[in-house]
């Protein structure tokens, strides 16, 4: 049987030992100044008692068992979340996110909130200990203590001091605190859990910006060269070469790109307020990037995939999380059985009662008591059976946990892989776009082409500059969801210093 007694807070005991010596003195008190200062005593003891534990010690350790359970991760709650002054770089921004993301606060807070369950199950290897006192005035006709009828005040003080400790409950003890130990690792888990989402929530904000950002520039862009040609169709026409047609032509593919233009500032608007409320700000606080440029070489994927399985079955913390859940309800089980077992506990109770003309009572007691269910109305055998389905329902979580982590880690690589090919692909799929543009420009202004030409280059070139861009923040996305299906997105870390994944 383990009690580990040495665990106590040591204020609680200087309360405790407060608490004794004014009881004791307590009988004295009464006789001089009629109990309620003996009172007073109790209750400023007590007071003092709450204070010390309301200071919020740890005497159990239980937040230091939290913090062991995520490793690399700063636990944002107490601390002031300071937004950069400067341009928003990525790693800033991650660590902006994992700060003041509503989502991961709410997140280490359950954590804590468990940590302090667990503590409070661990606190059932102590003794429990209580203090009650009263003091009551009795006035015209009663009955004293002999049973006459008097008409003389009195008076009557009670209290005392009561002890009860459980010694043995045959594992329902030890069965709740291994539950609430398992609980508290899956909430850990899952605070890791819930900072590698935002992580990759803020990889697709923050580069989503960055995408909608180019997108605005390639728009303007597109929309000066579509005014270019239709300044150089006027021309044309003007100087008999040219056609009304080609301008009208023209003029209809400008307006085009005009309103293309204003449905990516848009677009590009709604993307800074998305990246604002991931980073936990206000929609409406704009924020200057400055992100990291994409690698002209990329290198191809080479891990094995049995690998990357293995890897993601050591490195999730979800699936860690189902794991100690289905641990947790394994505990469960055993508390579930204690409850139809004996337990054996010992009391202790130190009293003093005074009454106006009666001697001072001022005793003590100890004794050990054995509680024995006999029956209970079949209630421990379906709380067995409860905790035996609810074992049943953490098992076949924990397989689709599983299963799930199969599934990202196959549909991360080969998404990443996909757009390793699209990178190099666009790359020249945009340079020949820009040069065929340039030479249908040409051709154009030099009375040799047609203004369908230009048109149709200049579609091309927009087409190409958005597949790009696509193709870039495709890239940063994949790159993300890898690394998360493999349990690797607790920070920025994996993401910049690790150029080539797996």
């Amino acid at each position: 049987m383990h009690m580990p007694l040495q665990r106590h807070d040591g204020g609680a005991l200087i309360g405790l030992r407060r608490l004794a010596r004014a009881t004791i003195a307590l009988p004295r008190n009464l006789r001089q100044a009629r109990a309620p200062l003996g009172i007073a005593l109790l209750a400023a003891a007590t007071c003092c008692l709450a204070a010390e534990t309301e200071s919020g010690p740890d005497p159990f350790g239980t937040d230091r068992a939290l913090h062991r359970g995520t490793p690399g991760l700063v636990d944002p709650l107490g601390y002031d979340c300071a937004t950069p002054a400067r341009n928003l770089t990525f790693a800033a921004a991650v660590e902006l996110a994992l700060c003041a993301n509503p989502q991961t606060r709410s997140a280490w807070a359950q954590a804590h909130e468990q940590a302090a369950a667990l503590g409070k199950a661990e606190s059932a290897w102590l003794p429990q200990i209580a203090a009650t006192g009263s003091e009551s005035r009795f006035f015209g006709d009663h009955a004293d203590v002999n049973g006459n009828i008097t008409s003389s005040t009195q008076n009557t003080g009670d209290a005392a001091v009561n002890l009860t400790w459980t010694l043995y409950d045959f594992g329902g003890r030890s069965g709740r605190i291994e539950s609430a130990r398992r609980v508290l690792d899956a909430a850990a888990a899952t605070a890791s859990s819930v900072a590698q989402q935002t992580v990759r929530s803020t990889v697709q904000a923050y580069y989503g910006v960055v995408a909608d950002d180019a997108t605005v520039v390639a728009s303007k862009s597109i929309e000066e060269s579509a005014a270019q040609s239709l300044q150089i169709a006027r021309a044309l026409q003007s100087g008999g070469a040219g056609t009304l047609g080609d301008v009208l032509q023209a003029q209809t593919a400008y307006e085009q790109y005009v309103i293309s233009r204003v449905q990516a500032e848009a677009a590009d608007k709604t993307a800074h307020g998305t990246l604002a409320v991931t980073l936990g700000r206000p929609a409406d606080q704009l924020f200057i990037l400055a992100p990291d440029p994409v690698p002209t070489e990329v290198p191809a994927l080479s891990a094995r995939m049995t690998d990357l399985m293995n890897e993601a079955s050591r490195q999730r913390p979800d699936l860690a999380a189902a794991r100690s859940q289905r641990d947790a309800a394994r505990a469960d089980i055993t508390v579930a059985r204690s409850a139809g077992l004996p337990s054996i506990s010992i009391g202790a109770e130190h009293h003093l009662t005074s009454t106006t003309g009666v001697p001072n009572q001022n005793y003590s007691q100890i004794g050990v008591s054995v509680t024995i269910p006999i029956f209970s109305g079949f209630s421990v055998t379906y709380g067995v059976r409860q905790a035996q389905a609810a074992l049943h329902v953490s098992e076949a979580n924990l397989q689709q946990v599983e299963l799930n982590v199969t599934q990202d880690v196959w549909s991360g690589y080969y998404n990443l892989e996909s757009a390793n090919q699209q990178l190099a692909i666009t790359t020249d799929l945009l340079k020949t776009a820009e040069q065929n543009l340039e030479v249908s420009m040409g051709r154009y202004k030099a009375g040799v082409g047609s203004i369908v030409d230009v048109l149709t280059a200049q579609t091309a070139l927009a087409t190409a500059r958005q597949v790009r861009i696509n193709a870039e923040l495709g890239w940063f996305v994949a790159r993300a969801q890898l690394a998360f299906a493999l349990g690797r997105l607790s920070s920025a870390a994996p993401l910049s210093e690790q150029r080539a994944l797996p």
